[in-house]
């Protein structure tokens, strides 16, 4: 993993002091800065500019995913990894339309927060073991009835595959789940990505929850 700087937004100092101790073992990544309100974020990312911002879902005031929203729109490369409590769908769905690379529980532990990390920075996505199944299944339960159309143009076995990517799958456990060769899922993906004028896998995931490929039950 390249070099890799680090802000940490969260409103309780024992929790940022948690995940410093975490990052810090790793030498390749530097905690440049701690926020605990949203704006400060905001303030902070303007003058340290991090690869990455680890951001508390609930924060006082301007909540998580609306800075989330802000930061993307400010600065659309930076990465964002979104810690939270909840394991609901709905608030995984929220933080992945706003921006966010990766969702993380806080009752995961260190190393769902190392992978999260490593993943963002790969240009994958990450997903807590806990919330990855109700998102699959979600996909799944809706996907399933949907067809191509204009604004969703992806076939059957491609939105298989997207919903195996929005797991962090690789081509290769792609393919053994779905029963292809390596070579035909990296197809599907680049003949998704094409249609879909996208260039990043959040992208596509973002795009898969805006037009309810993933949807959330009501």
């Amino acid at each position: 993993m390249p070099h890799t700087t680090i802000l940490l937004v969260d409103d309780h100092p024992l929790v940022r002091q948690g995940c410093r101790y975490i990052l810090e073992q790793h030498s390749e990544i530097t905690v440049i800065g701690e926020a605990s309100t949203g704006e400060d974020a905001v303030e902070k990312v303007k003058a340290l500019k991090p690869t990455v911002v680890l951001m508390d879902i609930n924060l006082p005031g301007v909540g998580g995913i609306e800075v989330t929203r802000t930061l993307k729109y400010q600065f659309p490369r930076l990465l964002i990894i979104t810690l939270s409590v909840h394991t609901d769908e709905s608030y995984v769905y929220r933080a992945f339309e706003a921006g966010a690379s990766a969702y993380i529980v806080k009752q995961g532990g260190a190393r769902e927060l190392e992978e999260a990390v490593a993943a963002v920075v790969a240009g994958k996505i990450y997903l807590s073991a806990s919330v990855s199944r109700p998102v699959v299944d979600g996909y799944m339960k809706h996907a399933s009835h949907r067809s191509e159309t204009p604004d969703n143009p992806l076939t059957a076995k491609e939105r298989e595959v997207v919903q195996l990517l929005s797991r962090g799958l690789s081509s290769k456990e792609i393919a053994a789940q779905l029963k292809l060769s390596p070579l035909t899922v990296d197809v599907h993906r680049k003949n998704i990505m094409k249609k879909l004028a996208l260039h990043s896998l959040p992208e596509l995931v973002k795009w898969a929850i805006r037009h309810q490929l993933v949807s959330v039950d009501e």
